[in-house]
């Protein structure tokens, strides 16, 4: 049955990556990176962060951590929205549980008539709340799943809508080096304004390795991605360093994408408290993004 469940996630990760563009899809937020941590190192560092928005990005990870924390996120986002998130993940070794939120607003934004005369504003906004459940099959390999409810708003039309992601992470042998792969964002929502609502389908694979470079602890990070709305393989590259015990540096960087490469940040742990922050620039007009975490660890 094990195996049953890895080749099936396979074949349909499989049929993403091959699959020809659908057109945009909606909820575009699911495809925003979740997090301080995770921001600064280009959308990796999900399985060795220690704040609760790792199971955000692929259900697996971190569960293999024990721990208990609550994370709370401000994104300072392009062409001023903010994404507000918050998480609380308990992992025990063998099975985990998360809860968390997602709040994008998008700002006042004009709206005009047919002949493009200002008649007033409106506030649109996406919000999703996700619950995790991951198991440890072995020693070796993990299985778990995300449960998305999916809300959205645009002037007085709105949708609401069902998602889940599937992931899997396997320890292999070689020392400190992980396999992962993800389904994400498969479900179903209402149609706004009688136009059907495509989700963004997304397939990734990462591949984890943490070694010592002399008394400096690393964790490094190659992610592919594909979503069903872009013609483009994507890959992010993240690298996070331990400089001392209270401090980490992180940076990233991102092939393949319009007007996204190089990102950074930092965290500051004091005792049970982490604060987290990323720098991530745009190269075109959107504005720059500025990522805020904190985390207590229980």
């Amino acid at each position: 049955m094990k195996k049953l469940f890895v080749i099936l996630v396979i074949v349909m990760l499989t049929a993403v990556l091959l699959a020809d563009t659908s057109g945009e899809a909606g909820f575009q937020m699911l495809k925003i990176n979740t997090g301080a941590t995770v921001g600064a190192q280009s959308g990796t560092g999900a399985f060795t962060t220690e704040d609760a928005f790792g199971f955000m990005h692929n259900p697996t990870a971190g569960i293999w951590q024990h721990k208990r924390v609550i994370s709370l996120a401000q994104n300072y986002w392009i062409m001023d929205c903010q994404l507000n998130s918050g998480a609380y993940y308990y992992s025990q070794g063998s099975k985990a549980f998360g809860i968390g939120y997602r709040y994008l607003d998008y700002g006042k934004q004009d709206n005009r008539n047919d002949a493009g005369e200002i008649t007033g504003e409106f506030h649109p906004m996406d919000m999703v709340i996700t619950t995790n459940a991951a198991y440890r099959l072995n020693p070796d390999m993990y299985l778990g799943a995300n449960l998305h409810i999916l809300y959205e708003k645009i002037d007085a039309a709105s949708a609401l809508g069902v998602a889940f992601d599937l992931g899997y992470t396997y320890l292999t042998p070689f020392q400190d080096f992980k396999l992962a792969v993800a389904l994400k964002n498969l479900g179903k929502t209402d149609d706004m304004d009688k136009e059907d609502i495509e989700l963004p389908i997304t397939a990734e694979f990462n591949l984890i390795k943490d070694f010592q470079l002399g008394m400096v602890p690393l964790s490094t990070e190659l992610k592919l991605l594909k979503h069903s709305d872009d013609d483009d393989l994507k890959m992010a590259l993240g690298l996070n360093a331990q400089i001392v015990k209270m401090l980490e540096l992180r940076f990233g960087y991102k092939f393949n994408y319009d007007s996204e490469d190089l990102s950074a940040g930092f965290g500051i742990k004091l005792k049970k408290i982490d604060v987290d922050y990323a720098y991530v620039p745009h190269s075109s007009e959107l504005g720059d993004a500025h990522l805020i975490g904190l985390t207590y660890k229980f």
